[in-house]
């Protein structure tokens, strides 16, 4: 096995026969900038960002004479279609709540074994990890599981010296250090994050992706014959706390895709039906503001801030459909599989 197959989440190390997955590793490529507006930038200042951009095109066309603000019935034309391309927004509103709702309804015997399922999975962390009661908190139980890998890796390491072959012991030694860093790195974020502000699953996206659970089960099938029965009773429950930790990713980015969607619709209600209201009454009454404001340059700043403002529902979705849709295809590698990834099997 390359010992640069390990390094999938600590470095920007990608070894140049693997192809490397898009969805997975995307973020060794992308920039910081991109990675704020896409998922960790507050979603009010991007909105506000986007508001500025649009306001700015729009005065710096009008201040260029391409928008005809004398002439009323292209500014308002021009805020009709904007307005009427905001109406299909209560279908859109509908659709998000009743996506939301489908997964919160249920009847008894759904949310018995909902709940049955949920307390299993607690209760076989906390055998794991030997914790009494884990923490109800995501982001503390993420940590839980993160810091419980990184203590059996530092177990793993201490009995290294037992493979006589070095490029096993080398090998060994690299799925180490990289689950190991790449742990401390996650824990760390973890520490001040709060649900519901993306903190406990930004902190994992595009860390502990199945590769990790992969090298493992490798190590562990392919290395047996080096190790005691305690190396690989630690190796068992490693594997077994990777997979606990893509449950749980998987588990708590559902509750925050249902808080987000949640949270979407409700803005979006918010935002549209001021725009619908401002907008009729600006296409009503503007003939009356050119008879009153004569200067060009204050019609040319009135057409452009109610272009931008009925053009806030859009900036709304595209900002928080951005991160929605980038967190999907950030966490797309669920479980034992990482997509469009092609590791050496030697």
């Amino acid at each position: 096995m390359s010992s640069d197959q390990y390094s999938t989440g600590t470095d920007e190390k990608i070894d140049e026969d693997d192809t490397r997955s898009d969805l997975v590793h995307e973020r060794l490529r992308e920039s910081p900038i991109k990675r704020w507006i896409m998922l960790d930038g507050n979603r009010y200042t991007i909105i506000g960002l986007f508001v500025v951009i649009v306001f700015g095109v729009c005065t710096t066309i009008g201040f260029a004479g391409y928008i005809p603000v004398t002439d009323p019935g292209a500014a308002t034309t021009l805020v009709a279609a904007i307005v009427g391309g905001t109406l299909p927004f209560i279908t859109i509103v509908l659709a998000v709540n009743q996506m939301v709702l489908s997964q919160e309804l249920g009847w008894p015997g759904g949310l018995e074994e909902r709940f049955e399922s949920l307390t299993t999975f607690r209760r076989e962390v906390e055998e794991l990890t030997e914790t009494e009661v884990s923490p109800a908190a995501p982001a503390d139980f993420l940590q839980l599981i993160v810091d419980s890998v990184i203590a059996q890796t530092e177990k793993l390491q201490m009995d290294i010296n037992q493979i006589n072959d070095p490029d096993r012991a080398e090998n060994v030694s690299d799925f180490i250090n990289a689950v190991t860093t790449e742990g401390e790195l996650v824990s760390e974020s973890l520490v001040d994050a709060d649900f519901g502000t993306f903190d406990a699953l930004s902190a994992l996206l595009g860390h502990f992706n199945g590769g990790h659970l992969y090298a493992a089960r490798r190590i562990r099938t392919h290395y047996a014959d080096g190790f005691s029965s305690d190396v690989l009773e630690t190796l068992d429950i490693l594997i077994e706390l990777l997979g606990h930790l893509a449950i749980a990713r998987q588990t708590f980015k559902t509750l925050y895709m249902q808080y987000e969607l949640a949270h979407l619709s409700k803005l979006l209600l918010i935002v549209g039906f001021p725009t619908l209201l401002g907008g009729g009454i600006f296409m009503m009454t503007y003939p009356i503001i050119i008879e009153t404001a004569v200067a060009l340059n204050r019609l040319v700043l009135i057409v452009s801030f109610v272009v931008t403002f009925v053009f806030l529902p859009f900036i709304v979705l595209l900002v928080y459909t951005l991160r929605i849709a980038s967190i999907a295809s950030r966490t797309a590698d669920f479980g034992p599989f990482v997509p469009r990834v092609e590791f050496k099997e030697e």
